[in-house]
């Protein structure tokens, strides 16, 4: 026999996409749209929760139906079959949950972590500004496609402002993720939900939950009357203009805690808007893997290399960013760990770049302005160093660097000699 039936309603069934206590998904299509569907079925395998089931099936049905935003998992349809309660959703082909990218090994990018709690974040304002709260925010329950949109799940327990008594009460959301109203059975706002997605957020960043105990009445403690570690306490590579906002989203005082998701989506935007203040997240050894493998670096010694890691950041750039442009006052020299940039004076392009290659050295050592502008020619990662060698590296790091800046120069030089040679001739 088939592990699934073959139709539900007018669906035709295709396969299971997952199973849990009170159903299971699958994967379907609707032969009249001709489009994919995730069909959620309760199986009232339980006759206890059977009551449970068809409950969180009508309030999901009637929390999630009345959305439509790109961030929220749509919701199509609802009916019965056979007895049983069904809903219609839009399927997500090759997306999964935030709950995998929780641990410390599957740490995304922290761009793209921004970008996933900035859509989350919208996708809450318009939620809540359309009279639902969804009281269960956790990473389980956000899908992530794999174009890298959020999308918002599982309305289940969800509170829609204003309507009768056939809503689930009495519940709060995952114990890991509740705010500190929610753990003292208090009033549940907009801004309760903001909370726990403060503390995906944070999960998202550092591989572990903001508040972590033993017990429930541990949690509940430390989520009520306890301050969440610093993000940079627990991973010291994390940008410092991350926190403010994260602990702002974590705040117990609801009058201190972000009023709207509209509050801190422009929060976040002004983040995204200076990716390149926002250094990629790397581990001991991928730093001295990379760094190891610049030609810039060839003669360093691994010392030398770890001295010259202390101080580094890796940054990202995209395609046509200026990493800097002209008359800049900045004290900091870059090398190309991966892509290619240009070097512009005066709007005229005069030289590229690779990987391995140094670029603002000569204000590095002069300490003046910038004399030209430098443009990604490609999505860009590159090594800066923005404090005086003197200052950080040992005497042998230091004749190091100096003999890398002289063949530098010395290199420059000579392309330069053999085209303006080319130049007269010419």
């Amino acid at each position: 026999m088939s592990e699934h039936p073959e139709k539900i309603g007018k669906y035709d069934v295709i396969s299971v996409l997952g199973r849990g206590a009170m159903g299971v998904v699958y994967r379907g299509h609707d032969p009249y749209v001709d489009r994919p569907v995730a069909i959620k079925l309760a199986t009232n395998a339980d006759a206890d929760n059977e009551g449970v089931a068809r409950r969180l099936f009508i309030n999901e049905a009637r929390s999630a139906g009345r959305l439509d935003h790109q961030n929220v998992l749509k919701v199509y349809e609802a009916g019965e079959d056979a007895g049983q309660p069904y809903m219609v959703m839009e399927y997500i082909d090759g997306g999964d949950t935030l709950r995998n990218y929780c641990r410390s090994d599957t740490l995304l990018p922290i761009p793209t972590v921004i970008r996933i709690i900035r859509q989350a974040a919208d996708a809450l304002d318009y939620a809540h500004k359309s009279g639902v709260l969804h009281r269960d925010i956790k990473p389980a329950n956000i899908m992530l496609t794999k174009d890298g949109v959020a999308k918002l799940g599982d309305f289940g327990i969800a509170r829609r402002l204003g309507a009768d008594q056939t809503q689930i009460v009495g519940w709060f959301g995952s114990p890991l993720y509740m705010s500190p109203e929610q753990a003292r059975d208090a009033e549940i706002t907009p801004q309760s939900d903001l909370f726990s997605l403060g503390s995906v957020f944070y999960e998202m960043l550092t591989g572990g939950p903001p508040f972590a105990a033993k017990g429930l009445t541990g949690l509940i403690q430390k989520v009520c009357h306890e301050d969440p570690t610093p993000l940079t306490q627990v991973r010291p590579e994390l940008p410092e203009q991350l926190w403010p906002i994260v602990r702002k989203m974590l705040e117990k005082d609801i009058k201190r805690r972000y009023k709207t998701g509209a509050e801190l989506v422009t929060d976040l935007d002004g983040l995204l808007g200076d990716v390149r203040n926002l250094p990629l997240m790397l581990t001991d050894e991928q730093k001295l893997e990379m760094l190891g493998q610049l030609s810039f670096f060839r003669d360093f010694g691994k010392g030398e290399l770890k001295e010259v890691a202390k101080v580094a950041t890796w940054r990202r750039f995209e395609t046509g960013a200026a990493i800097f442009s002209e008359g800049e006052k900045e004290r900091a020299f870059f090398v190309i760990a991966e892509g290619a940039v240009s070097i512009s004076i005066n709007g005229v392009r005069i030289r590229d770049l690779d990987p391995g290659d140094c670029f603002g050295e000569m204000e590095y050592l002069a300490d003046g302005g910038r004399s030209a502008t430098i443009t990604a020619n490609r999505d860009t990662t590159v090594v800066k160093i923005d404090r005086d060698f003197k200052d950080w590296a040992s005497l042998p790091c230091q004749l190091r660097l100096g003999k890398a800046f002289q063949a530098v120069l010395i290199d420059r030089l000579r392309q330069t000699t053999r085209e303006l040679a080319s130049a007269l001739r010419r």
